[in-house]
């Protein structure tokens, strides 16, 4: 249970959630911004197995902390205590799935939220709230996740060694030449690059890969079948997702290509997916790099630490 339960927080967030989107009218603000009077907000976030825990106001009365996901559409929330500080949607019921052998998740939903994350305010906010099913249960005072909605609206620059994030208004914003450049598109509100996947000289797999901010682990390939992948492993449970126990198998990869940055030697995981052919890779590569996100013009930067 001792090696089962490791297993476990290592991988216990390794999200990726299909959420509806939802659209409303309102005659005033609304989504994520920064003051007209500030160029760019900068902070210090703290760090809980190597993901991105981010300090949140929701309502100027509700404060969480949220892990950064790219994953993740909007703003989640886990534990039934949420259900009694938010006005809930009686009509609007969310179902989604993440990885994990379990069933779809139902939720709840609140609109018309207030949040602020340091200096960056929103307004009219959607807040899923999940009460039955606890993903971050093993850990101390995390209470959900946050993606899309924030990604949309800045370039984020994340340092993992110095355990800092800046966010900028992504139309404006332009990538330093200290980064490597590479085109991303944006798929199911996810970011995705080409790639080349090179586990050794007799096995090269082209797909998509995803920029995934809320796993813990370091390469992961689905597929839909998995003969196409020969390893000497046995399956074996790789984490925890959103919906049960993530089993697979282990192995390395000799090789990453995204555009113009290799990645070499590269813990990688192996799982069956019913729909999907792709990779992404997750906070165990990306802290031994600076990287940039920005949806709005299509590009990630990259520069080692």
């Amino acid at each position: 249970m001792k090696a089962f339960s490791t297993n476990l927080v290592a991988a216990c967030v390794l999200l990726v959630s299909f959420l509806p989107s939802f659209s409303f009218s309102a005659p005033n603000r609304a989504g994520f911004y920064i003051p007209d009077h500030i160029d760019e907000v900068s902070f210090r976030y703290k760090n809980i197995d190597g993901l991105i825990l981010l300090p949140v106001i929701i309502n100027d009365s509700i404060h969480v902390n949220l892990i950064l996901d790219t994953g993740c559409r909007n703003l989640v929330l886990f534990g039934k205590r949420f259900q009694k500080l938010f006005n809930i949607e009686p009509d609007k019921k969310v179902q989604f799935s993440g990885l994990g052998s379990g069933r779809p998740v139902n939720g709840a939903l609140s609109l018309n939220n207030k949040v602020s994350i340091d200096d960056v305010l929103g307004e009219k906010i959607p807040v899923v709230i999940i009460p039955n099913q606890n993903l971050f249960r093993v850990y101390n005072n995390v209470h959900g996740v946050i993606g899309y909605d924030i990604f949309t609206k800045f370039e984020v620059e994340l340092n993992p060694r110095q355990q800092l994030i800046t966010f900028r208004p992504a139309a404006t914003a332009t990538l330093n030449s200290e980064y490597i450049h590479i085109p991303i598109r944006v798929t199911d509100a996810r970011p995705v690059i080409d790639c080349r996947v090179v586990l050794d000289k007799n096995q090269t797999h082209v797909c998509d890969l995803m920029i995934d901010t809320g796993s813990t682990l370091a390469l992961l390939l689905k597929t839909t079948d998995l003969g196409n992948y020969k390893v000497d492993s046995s399956e074996k449970i790789l984490g925890r997702g959103l919906n049960g126990e993530i089993e697979g198998f282990e192995t390395v990869t000799e090789k990453l290509q995204l555009s113009s940055l290799e990645m070499t030697n590269l813990p990688t995981g192996i799982i069956h997916s019913p729909w999907h052919n792709h990779a992404s890779i997750g906070m165990s590569i990306l802290k031994e790099y600076t990287f940039v996100l920005n949806y709005c013009k299509g590009y990630a930067g990259f520069k080692k630490a």
